[in-house]
C-alpha cells in the first residue's frame, strides 16, 4: 500500500479538473476514499523525474484522467510506460478511444487500462445528428457569416448557402460501424427521414436493423459510399480502419457527399478530405475528432463547409 497522508488509502493522480456540479457529494465521497494528488503540466524531463524512486508520483496505485484538458499526460506509449512506478496498478480514463495507448505493454506491467466505452454513446450521437444537419445545412457557415463578415445581412448569407444547403430528408446515411454509437445515431438520423444504410464486418440481426431504420448492409465499404449522400464513421480505429476515407476512397463517393467522423480522427487522411473540399466532390463536413487533436490542419480553418464540436 502506498505511503502518504494516509497510508491505508490508495494513492491516484488525477489528471484534469474535477467536474463539481452536480456532483459535488460524489466528489467528496470519492476524495475521501483516496489520497488524491492533483497533476500539474510540467516539462517531459520533470515528469518523468516525478515517477522516479523518491519523486512525488513515485507510489501512485492509479491515475485517473478525468477530462480532456491541456493539462494532460502523454500518451502511454512503450517509452512512457517504462518510466511508470511499480506501485500502479490501474489507469482510469474518461475517452472512449484508446488508440494512444499501448494496452498491450501495460497490460504486461500488470497494469489495468479502464476506458470510458459506453458512457457518452447517447451524447455523441446527439453531436453526430447536429453534425449531420450542418453538413447539409451549412448551419456553422451561416451563424459565424452573421457575427462576422456580414454583419449581420441575413440575404447575403442565404445567397452562398441556398447553392449547396440541402435537407437531410430522404438522403442516404452510410454508416461505418453499426455499434452502440453507429445505432443510436442512425435512429436518430432515421427521425429526419434519412434513409439507413451501412457498412460492417458482419451484418446484424433484424431486430438491429429495423432499430436502425430498417438500415440496409453492405458487405464492401465500395457498394456504400457509391449510395450515401452522407457518410458517418461510427467505427473504432484499427490499422483496418485508418485512413478508411483517403484519396482512393473519395474516387468512389457521390459528387458533393457529406462526411461526418464521430470515430477517430485517424480513420480519415485530412490531406485527401481537405483536397476532395477544394475539388468540391465533398460538399459539407462534420467533425468532432482530429487525426491529431492538438494540430488541426491548417486547410480546415479556411473552409466555409466545415463544422466542428
Amino acid at each position: 500500500m502506498s505511503t502518504g497522508p494516509d497510508s491505508r488509502k490508495p494513492t491516484l493522480l488525477f489528471v484534469g479538473e474535477p467536474v463539481l456540479e452536480p456532483n459535488r457529494e460524489k466528489w467528496t465521497k470519492f476524495s475521501q476514499s483516496f489520497n488524491i494528488i492533483p497533476y500539474t503540466r510540467t516539462t517531459k524531463e520533470d515528469l518523468l523525474a516525478s515517477l522516479k524512486p523518491g519523486g512525488k508520483y513515485s507510489q501512485i496505485d492509479g491515475i485517473i484522467r478525468a477530462s480532456n484538458t491541456s493539462n494532460n499526460l502523454p500518451g502511454f506509449d512503450k517509452e512512457f510506460i517504462s518510466h511508470l512506478p511499480p506501485s500502479l496498478k490501474i489507469i482510469a480514463s474518461v475517452n472512449h478511444g484508446y488508440d494512444r495507448e499501448d494496452t498491450e505493454e501495460l497490460g504486461r506491467r500488470g497494469i489495468w487500462y479502464c476506458n470510458g466505452a459506453g458512457g457518452a454513446n447517447d451524447s455523441t450521437a446527439d453531436l453526430a445528428l447536429f453534425l449531420i444537419i450542418a453538413a447539409f445545412r451549412h448551419t456553422s457557415f451561416c451563424e459565424h457569416t452573421l457575427r462576422t463578415i456580414r454583419k449581420g445581412d441575413y440575404f447575403a448569407v442565404e445567397k452562398d448557402v441556398v447553392k449547396t444547403s440541402h435537407n437531410p430528408r430522404d438522403k442516404v446515411l452510410g454508416v461505418v460501424g453499426m455499434g452502440q454509437v453507429g445505432l443510436a445515431s442512425a435512429a436518430r438520423a432515421k427521425a429526419l427521414g434519412m434513409k439507413i444504410h451501412y457498412f460492417g464486418r458482419t451484418r446484424k440481426s433484424p431486430e438491429v436493423e429495423q432499430q436502425a431504420g430498417g438500415a440496409v448492409y453492405h458487405s464492401t465499404l465500395e457498394s456504400m459510399l457509391a449510395v450515401a449522400d452522407c457518410v458517418l464513421l461510427a467505427c473504432p480505429h484499427s490499422p483496418e480502419t485508418h485512413h478508411l476515407l483517403n484519396k482512393e476512397t473519395f474516387k468512389l463517393v457521390k459528387r458533393g457527399v457529406r462526411v461526418v467522423n464521430v470515430a477517430r480522427g485517424k480513420c480519415i487522411d485530412e490531406e485527401a478530405l481537405a483536397d476532395a473540399i477544394d475539388e468540391g466532390i465533398v460538399g459539407g463536413v462534420g467533425l468532432d475528432v482530429y487525426h491529431d487533436e492538438y494540430a488541426v490542419p491548417v486547410r480546415f480553418f479556411y473552409f466555409d463547409e466545415l463544422s466542428s464540436c
